[in-house]
């Protein structure tokens, strides 16, 4: 006999299963990749390529690095006009309509899959073969079990050998087919086949059907309408691209879209194949919930044979790619549900991997069409960071969950986080987002930042879910799991939103001090740090690596919520007895504001020194301003952060458990302590000759020194501080490791006081942070508002010009000259030979009547469209040789001051004057003749 399986401790259902966020991510995943796919090929077939307009800027693509192509760009609206009219987006409607069509093929196709798969087994009703009612019966009580409202519609497929049966449609109309194999056996193993119902039943009780069958009729229908169409376009593109002659420097790109297609692949698949693999074994559950034998559904077979490393990892890996999983591990899953909450690595490198292709490919798209302002950038940020903390989030959730009501050992949350950082930063690797001439990013070591970040942000949710399971005293953790996830979210949106707006940037090598440049004269008014360039210059080394950071609107609010909301555990009564399972004990929060205290004094003695230091320093006059907020900005800061981290790390080194939420709270709460003493200490050296720069008196000059050194080093020292105590937790976490006191020896847990006294205590010392941490919040993003720079384009189609020529190789000038021509200049001359033979006709024309009067009326259009010829071509791009550039110049400006004087001269009826001015313009065209040989001389490779 089959034992019955163990009671599993707890409902599998406590925490979601997540599937439907997948399912979700699955779906923006598609759309994405379509939206991006469909603009690419809608390019190419118009032959519309912006390439040409770089090269014509004199960007050198041969040079084979990313960072020669990134410097300021100094004609910007001239590279734009040439992007517009050479290769202009296809027009939204064409976008929106193929992606409306997709939606509709595949509405289409699952509202037809029910129907195939009806004809395609040759189906009849139920009561074909039930003509005595017992199965409908036998059904009916299933049905009451299941708790339905209503029975499905049951049809059997006779000729199907299989014991099994399938459900389809959808979740309102859904129908199961019972195969003929299985009617036998209802007769030999009357409680396998309740089973087997059972669990289809179940698939229904947890609306599956229409989500099975929308990710079955989505990926079909991509795979039809998207996929194979841009495969075969790219390959024959791709065939002859080799036989380009700028295939050396575009083969980087090709290969990285080669390889971008077998990703979104395996992306598509192995999500889609998670999440109907998850759904099968929570139906196993539900059905065994209900009263199912769990050998009705499991094939019984012998147990598998002892295998090596490498074939339980080769099985493994097969095992991702079935939609059903295997009858052994099925099986386990009914003994024991651990399986249903482990984190495995592939599903969370996916999630990371889908969110940077997802943000990088939206981001292409809204900048094709110039919608990429800073709240669709944030918006863009936001929801990258919710799909992953959706399917990541609810994971770790699901995981620690499990393992504290089982009594089992907490995962610490950061190898899942490094599979997830991973998948971001391989993600980047296949886009052409952070890498365009390059195989690797010219500053490959940021990527490290992007696996860092995502071990942080798993550490932080994991310690955030082990936190609050030890105080929450609801019937549902539902709220708390809310509250985590919609904070974790905000800090990962944040990061999403500094990675796409500088992080990529500088992974291109755009040199940093260039963008915090930009971000200070926004801030400090270019006029005013113009007057001044060697403060320019000391400030932007100083502020660069702060401000870039804060300036993202999201960030400050991230760092309060990150250590606000496990901060609220500790000012409700913790749960007791049962409700509190051992391990999850809320730790004391005494230790984390003595631990401040300290702090604080260590910070007030480091403040007194940079204090001190003022009064050692006499800088000129000039420079006493810009002096001064480089002293708040980078030596009080440093030495706040440096105090704070030092507090963090010694709290996480001796803390036994959540040491990243408790070096958290203690270094946010060491620098507010900071702070209070920053004030005490300004407010009474307001009268040091150092700072008395603008009045001699004393009374109100300490209130405008504070608050100028305060709102600029508040946000900067918040945000540094939670990084530096992110940094400190580590490192205390990873000498604990080294070095554990009394080991062999049981640790005792030390918990937070339970009585009303210890609880009023607690709420006091939480509010007083939680209101301080928001208090300075809202501060800095008021006084933020309408200093930060707008959104910076997605740089994946955009290279900027650089701003000195560099030497290039006669090949390169040859190709940048000719891309001049090609894509403007060529027009150009052809407009102005059209011109010279309009007014050479006039001048016939008058020849043939005899005297010299000329035509006004045929003089005056082809000097006019002269004079506007030489606007549009100073608003062009320059010649990117030099010296075909200086006859080009000459022959612009002979240009101009002819067709001027022409138009003059017909204004003033000087006849004389107009035979002069077109005198003028042929000699313009005697220049532009020597120009073009000039240039054509280039172009064929000559000095």
């Amino acid at each position: 006999m089959t034992p019955e399986p163990a009671q599993p401790r707890f409902d599998e259902r406590v925490v979601g299963a997540g599937t439907t966020v997948r399912f979700v991510l699955l779906v923006a995943l598609m759309l994405a990749t379509a939206a991006s796919m469909t603009l690419d090929l809608v390019n190419g077939l118009t032959n519309s390529s912006v390439r040409g307009c770089f090269l014509a800027a004199g960007v050198d693509f041969d040079s084979g690095s990313d960072s020669s192509l990134f410097r300021t760009n100094p004609y910007p609206d001239a590279v734009q006009a040439c992007v517009d009219r050479i290769a202009p987006p296809p027009p939204w409607w064409v976008l929106a309509a193929w992606l409306l069509l997709l939606l509709v093929a595949t509405c289409v196709l699952f509202a037809a899959l029910p129907a195939w798969r009806a004809r395609r087994g040759r189906v009849v009703p139920l009561a074909a073969v039930d003509q005595e009612d017992k199965i409908r019966a036998e059904l009916a009580d299933l049905v009451r079990r299941a708790e339905l409202s209503r029975a499905p519609r049951v049809v059997v497929d006779p000729a199907a050998a299989s014991t099994g049966a399938v459900v389809f449609g959808r979740n309102r109309r859904p129908t199961v087919c019972l195969h003929g194999g299985l009617l036998a056996r209802r007769h030999t193993d009357p409680e396998g086949f309740q089973a087997v119902l059972l669990h289809e039943l179940a698939h229904i009780r947890n609306g599956d059907v229409t989500i099975t069958y929308v990710t079955v009729a989505a990926w079909r229908v991509f795979l039809a309408l998207v996929l194979l169409p841009y495969l075969a376009w790219y390959l024959v593109r791709f065939a002859n691209g080799i036989l380009w002659p700028l295939w050396s420097s575009n083969a980087p790109a090709v290969i990285r879209n080669l390889m971008l297609m077998v990703v979104l692949v395996g992306l598509v698949y192995l999500a889609r194949s998670d999440v109907l693999r998850s759904r099968e074994v929570y139906a196993d559950l539900a059905a065994a919930r209900w009263g199912a034998a769990p050998h009705g559904w499991a094939v019984t077979t012998a147990p598998p044979p002892a295998r090596g490393a490498l074939r339980r990892a080769l099985d493994s890996f097969v095992e991702l790619w079935r939609t059903h999983p295997r009858w052994d591990l099925r099986r386990a899953a009914l003994t024991d549900p651990e399986a249903l909450f482990t984190v495995s690595a592939l599903p969370m490198f996916l999630a990371g991997a889908a969110a940077t292709l997802i943000s990088s490919q939206v981001s292409e798209v809204l900048a094709t069409y110039k919608l990429f302002d800073q709240w669709l950038r944030l918006s863009l940020a936001v929801a990258a960071a919710g799909l992953v903390t959706g399917v990541v989030g609810i994971a770790l959730w699901r995981a620690v969950t499990h393992a504290v009501l089982s009594s089992r050992r907490v995962p610490s949350g950061v190898r899942t986080g490094l599979w997830l950082g991973a998948g971001m930063a391989a993600g980047e690797l296949v886009t052409n987002r952070v890498v365009l001439l390059q195989w690797l990013p010219s500053v490959p070591g940021l990527l490290v930042l992007e696996v860092l970040v995502g071990a942080a942000f798993a550490w932080w949710v994991t310690q955030c879910a082990h936190l609050w399971l030890g105080s929450w005293r609801g019937r549902t953790i539902r709220p708390v799991l809310l509250a985590g996830l919609l904070a974790a979210c905000l800090g990962l949106s944040a990061w999403f939103s500094w990675w796409g707006d500088i992080g990529v940037f500088l992974s291109l090598g755009v040199p940093f001090d260039g963008v915090a440049r930009e971000m200070l004269e926004q801030s400090y008014g270019h006029g005013a740090l113009a007057q001044q360039p060697e403060l320019l210059t000391t400030l932007t080394v100083a502020w660069s690596g702060m401000s870039s950071v804060v300036v993202e609107p999201l960030t400050l609010p991230a760092v309060a919520v990150l250590w606000v909301v496990p901060l609220l555990a500790w000012m409700i009564r913790p749960a007791t007895g049962e409700l509190a399972p051992r391990g999850a004990a809320l730790p004391p929060l005494r230790r984390v504001l003595l631990a401040a205290v300290f702090g604080g004094i260590g910070c007030w003695l480091a403040v007194a020194g940079v204090m001190a230091a003022l009064h050692t320093r006499q800088p000129p006059p000039s420079q006493r301003v810009g002096f001064y907020v480089l002293t708040y900005q980078s030596a009080v800061c440093t030495a706040l952060v440096v105090v704070a981290a030092v507090t963090a790390f010694v709290l996480s080194a001796l803390a036994g458990r959540l040491r990243l939420i408790m070096a958290l709270i203690a270094a946010q709460a060491t620098v507010l302590v900071g702070f209070a003493g920053l004030f005490v200490l300004a407010s009474t050296d307001g009268c040091v000759e150092p700072l008395n720069t603008v009045q001699s008196t004393c009374q109100w000059m300490p209130a405008v020194i504070i608050w100028t050194a305060f709102q600029f080093v508040l946000g900067e020292t918040v945000v540094f501080t939670a990084i530096a105590a992110v940094v400190a937790a580590a490192a205390g976490a990873a000498l604990r490791r080294m070095w554990r006191p009394g080991a062999g020896r049981p640790t005792p847990v030390r918990t937070a006081g339970t009585g009303r006294g210890a609880l009023v205590a607690r709420r006091l010392g939480a509010g007083v942070l939680c209101v301080a941490a928001v208090g300075i919040t809202v501060v800095v993003e008021i006084h933020s508002l309408g200093t930060r720079p707008q959104a910076r384009q997605p740089t994946s189609t955009q290279p900027a010009a650089p701003t000195t020529p560099s030497p290039v190789s006669r090949e390169a000038m040859a190709k940048q000259v000719d891309a001049w021509r090609s894509n403007g200049g060529l027009a150009l001359m052809n407009r102005f030979n059209a011109d010279i033979l309009r007014l050479g006709a006039a001048l016939r024309e008058a020849g043939k009547a005899g005297g010299r009067q000329i035509d006004d009326n045929l003089i005056q259009p082809p000097c006019a469209d002269i004079d506007q010829l030489t606007r549009d071509a100073n608003r062009y791009l320059p010649v990117p040789e030099p010296q075909a550039q200086s006859l080009w110049q000459t022959f612009v400006a002979q240009a101009s001051k002819a067709s001027q004087d022409c138009q003059h001269s017909i204004e003033q009826r000087n006849g004389d004057a107009v035979l002069t001015a077109i005198g003028g313009i042929a000699q313009a065209g005697q220049m532009l003749t020597t120009a073009a040989h000039r240039i054509d001389t280039v172009v064929r490779g000559g000095g």
